[in-house]
């Protein structure tokens, strides 16, 4: 459109003698007897019938004569009319079409984006592939990111942003990967059947692997200590029998001592293993030929 649209109209009547033709009809209308009784009431009513048909020609006339002369006019309504009509259909299509298209162009920008986060991820050691990467493919990111942006550069620029970001959380992600990841590769061979959970403990930031490790290690050495002292005790017990009742199974039982007699005397020192069997050994030799002597037994005082 080369220019502006201008309309110069002149709505003014040049020549009329309407006012006084209408004050003259308006007279005789009110003039009019419309009570008829006798012959000339009759008469003049007729002639006023006649005159009022005249009057009705010559405005129906006039109206046509104006209308004819404005035909002009009307014709500029009608294509005004018709070319705005067709300029606000043309508008809305094209509204439509430029919503329709920034949302395309939107949407192919956020997948755009999403495709290189996955090539960065695509490009990390196969540690890092056993992990979850469904954070850093977050959709709602990107949409949140590009929320409120107008412009297609606009929202380029902000999904641009939001890949060096996540880029950057994913390089330093991989890094703790990759130190977890030696740190389990380095554990003795005692300690890996503690660590089967190996995708999890990728996972974990560096502060919690290595409490999660330091943990299960001092737990599982707890419970073996534990069950190597209970050995120990167990065959200390065993140890400290044969050598102190080698021939027990043939020691005289006295079964005719009625259980109302039967009394223990308990012995208790505190010395060395060796000190505690030299002295349970003298006793014995002392005491076994006695038929009221059942047993001479060592066994040693944990509670001490």
């Amino acid at each position: 459109m080369t220019e502006v649209l201008t309309i110069e109209l002149t709505g003014k009547i040049q020549k009329t003698n309407f006012d006084e033709w209408k004050k003259d009809l308006i007279r005789q209308i009110k003039s009019t007897k419309t009570d008829l009784i006798t012959d000339d009431d009759f008469f003049v009513a007729t002639e006023e019938v006649k005159m009022f048909k005249t009057a009705e020609k010559s405005l129906k006339k006039a109206k046509q004569s104006a209308i004819e002369q404005v035909t002009d006019i009307q014709k500029l309504f009608s294509a005004i009319d018709e070319i705005s009509e067709e300029a606000r259909q043309t508008r809305l299509i094209l509204e439509r079409q430029i919503k329709s298209r920034k949302l395309e162009i939107k949407e192919e920008l956020i997948n755009s984006g999403l495709e290189t986060i996955q090539k960065i991820i695509d490009r990390q050691n196969s540690d890092f592939q056993l992990i979850r990467h469904s954070d850093y493919l977050n959709r709602n990111l990107f949409i949140e990111a590009t929320k409120g942006k107008a412009s297609i550069k606009g929202i380029q620029q902000a999904i641009d942003r939001l890949i060096k970001t996540i880029g950057g959380q994913i390089s330093l992600k991989a890094e703790e990967v990759t130190g977890n990841a030696e740190k389990l590769n380095s554990l003795p061979n005692t300690y890996k059947v503690l660590f089967q959970d190996r995708m999890a403990l990728l996972s974990l930031s560096k502060l919690e692997f290595n409490l999660t490790m330091d943990k299960r290690i001092a737990s599982y050495n707890d419970e073996l200590a534990k069950k190597t002292a209970e050995k120990a005790i167990d065959e200390l017990r065993q140890i400290e029998d044969v050598e102190l009742n080698p021939d027990s199974s043939q020691l005289t039982s006295n079964s005719e001592i009625a259980k109302e007699n039967a009394y223990r005397i308990a012995v208790e020192v505190f010395s060395t293993k060796e000190q505690a069997i030299e002295i349970a050994r003298s006793i014995r030799e002392s005491f076994s030929a006695i038929n009221a002597v059942k047993s001479i037994k060592l066994s040693r005082n944990f509670n001490s």
